[in-house]
């Protein structure tokens, strides 16, 4: 039984892109986990958790993520 353990800085991904998420990453532990076996007979009982953590307790190059940060980091 997979246990999967995503950790994202909090507030971003909005409820829809955990769900998706959720649903995508299952789908394709479940498919490789499974093997030869078909994934549906694991997806059931694969568990996946998303945790938020504060900016600040979350770094990069040694450095803690920030706002601004992680902005420069994706370009925005």
């Amino acid at each position: 039984m997979p246990f999967i353990n995503i950790k994202v800085l909090k507030s971003t991904l909005s409820d829809e892109k955990k769900k998706e998420m959720i649903a995508w990453v299952t789908d394709v532990v479940a498919e490789i986990e499974a093997r030869p076996a078909p994934k549906e007979k694991l997806q059931p009982h694969t568990w996946c958790i998303i945790e938020e953590v504060d900016f600040g307790s979350f770094g990069i190059g040694g450095v803690a993520v920030t706002p601004e940060l992680l902005k420069a980091v994706l370009g925005g």
